[in-house]
């Protein structure tokens, strides 16, 4: 109660409150563009997409959404420098070799299609 007593507090979270739901607004149509772009991405969560988004050229990252992404593909094998994907991989441990590797570079819904 001894907050309540600050003179512009009120006015203060108010302003707060307003700039978090714009913030908020902002970041879930930044989402419903990326998913508009990749559909795939209707079937994971928010922090899960937000964890692609921020982290696309991170392997492991990748590897462990892959699986929510599409049926039938536990993982993928990366080249040496894990800047290309060289491989599909099912979860009986089936291999499917791409006839051409897929670079890992710029925006992950554009090298995931």
């Amino acid at each position: 109660m001894s907050l309540c007593e600050i003179p512009g507090l009120k006015d203060t979270l108010e302003t707060i409150l307003t700039q978090l739901e714009m913030c908020q607004k902002a970041l879930n149509d930044y989402l419903e563009e990326k998913r508009q772009k990749f559909s795939r991405f209707y079937f994971i969560g928010d922090d899960d997409l937000l964890e692609i988004l921020g982290q696309a050229q991170n392997p492991q990252v990748i590897q462990s959404h892959l699986k929510k992404l599409f049926s039938g593909i536990q993982k993928v094998a990366f080249n040496k420098e894990n800047t290309q994907i060289k491989s599909m991989i099912s979860s009986a441990n089936e291999y499917v070799q791409l006839s051409q590797p897929i670079d890992i570079a710029g925006d992950v819904e554009v090298w995931l299609l």
